[in-house]
């Protein structure tokens, strides 16, 4: 009994830890979007008609499509994550009952 309870508190455990990732990962992708460009250069990243750079030492991206695109693993990363955290939960609910896989 006391190892069935360990194993689930561990597998709930891990689907949490799995939502909670996919959560910060969606809501802070624009923030790693904008570390992404930075790291491989803005012109680069979205071409150098698409950066302004101002005098005081300012940057503008004009480039709304590029950045989206920048975005887009961030994206698919916390949608696996949360889809990681059901099938983790599932399969495991799936188990408890007798259910074959």
């Amino acid at each position: 009994m006391l190892k069935s309870a360990l194993f689930a508190v561990f597998v709930l455990g891990q689907a949490a830890a799995l939502l909670v990732a996919g959560a910060a990962m969606l809501w802070w992708s624009q923030d790693l979007m904008a570390l992404l460009i930075h790291l491989v250069g803005e012109e680069r990243a979205l071409g150098a008609e698409n950066v302004i750079r101002g005098d005081d030492g300012s940057v503008l991206l004009t480039n709304p499509g590029g950045m989206i695109r920048w975005m887009m693993p961030f994206w698919f990363l916390g949608c696996l994550l949360f889809t990681s955290a059901f099938t983790l939960v599932g399969l495991w609910v799936r188990r408890r009952r007798g259910g074959a896989l």
